[in-house]
């Protein structure tokens, strides 16, 4: 059986076929590939589709595709999500963009934060972590408006 993805290449490939091209793509990747601030800086298409407020939990809630409702909240948090990500030693900002058809990739790492930034914001976080993803806080995003001029 053939299925219309239409994201794919052709439009006719299997589910299979289109899961191993995604899956192919994501192991070309690396850490060493992720942007760092100095590539996001110079991204206008990044730089206008980061949202600031958007947080771990609300890209990891369930969402059911038929739904309008869940297509419309699909809709407010696609662009681009500052994290930290807590299962990495030491914990590190991130930058991760959510596709259109809820599809998400890590695409940035920021190692210039001063680490007692991220360290305070895992102190208290504004709602609990997702998946070992925390929010960003107020002053981490005081710090990325000022660092990326936005």
């Amino acid at each position: 059986m053939r299925l219309h993805f239409p994201s794919s290449r052709s439009g006719t490939e299997t589910a299979k076929e289109v899961m191993m091209t995604h899956h192919e793509d994501a192991e070309e990747k690396s850490v060493f590939d992720l942007q760092g601030l100095k590539e996001i800086r110079k991204r206008p298409d990044i730089l206008s589709g980061i949202k600031l407020e958007v947080t771990p939990r609300m890209v990891m809630e369930p969402r059911f595709h038929a739904n309008r409702e869940d297509l419309q909240k699909l809709k407010e948090i696609a662009g681009y999500l500052f994290y930290i990500e807590s299962q990495c030693t030491p914990p590190a900002l991130m930058l991760m963009k959510v596709g259109s058809t809820d599809i998400t990739n890590t695409v940035g790492k920021i190692d210039e934060i001063p680490q007692d930034i991220i360290d305070r914001a895992m102190e208290n976080p504004p709602e609990p972590p997702s998946h070992g993803m925390y929010p960003i806080n107020e002053e981490i995003r005081a710090w990325l408006k000022k660092e990326l001029g936005i």
